[in-house]
């Protein structure tokens, strides 16, 4: 049951917003009672920190294999990062609009914007110089504007316009 109100609620917050969307609709979605659903999750915080949480830790396993795969160091986690977000085709994932819609959500739920950066200084405590400069800063600033530009307003640049941005900003991150 869990899962099902997870993905019931996820499917709602894409149609309608995660702030249109109350725990009652997602129970009557469901077919079940909103007791059946506090069960689960106490209010509708916990069931987003849970969706967000479950986000994070598939962003997790990508951005770890990214940075096991890149066999230079030296800014391997803001390099993971922007490759990561700027991956094409995770544009047109589920992930990304889902990880969008939580992402939007961010600024009025304390609990994820608290998870969020927790996820982020876990990442710079292990980081270099880079990681922890204003270079990784900005790369990885530049890399959420690429991702939420592409998910809110559609892609407004070439292939090769894109992949030329993400090249110069890779290379910014390599050792000199």
């Amino acid at each position: 049951t869990r899962d099902r109100i997870l993905e019931c609620a996820l499917l709602l917050f894409n149609e309608q917003g995660e702030p249109n969307v109350s725990t009652l609709e997602i129970a009557t979605e469901l077919g079940i009672s909103p007791g059946n659903l506090y069960y689960h999750f106490p209010n509708k915080q916990a069931l987003i920190f849970a969706l967000f949480a479950r986000l994070l830790a598939i962003m997790e396993e990508a951005i770890s294999a990214l940075m096991a795969a890149d066999k230079t160091a030296y800014g391997r986690f803001t390099r993971a990062y922007l490759h990561y977000l700027s991956a094409p085709e995770l544009t047109d994932t589920q992930e990304s609009r889902q990880l969008m819609v939580l992402s939007l959500a961010m600024p009025d739920e304390p609990v994820l914007r608290q998870c969020w950066r927790d996820w982020m200084l876990a990442h710079l405590a292990q980081g270099d110089e880079l990681d922890n400069g204003h270079i990784g800063t900005l790369v990885r600033y530049a890399a959420d504007g690429i991702w939420l530009s592409e998910l809110t307003e559609g892609r407004t640049m070439s292939s090769e316009h894109r992949q030329s941005l993400v090249n110069d900003l890779t290379k910014m991150t390599l050792p000199a």
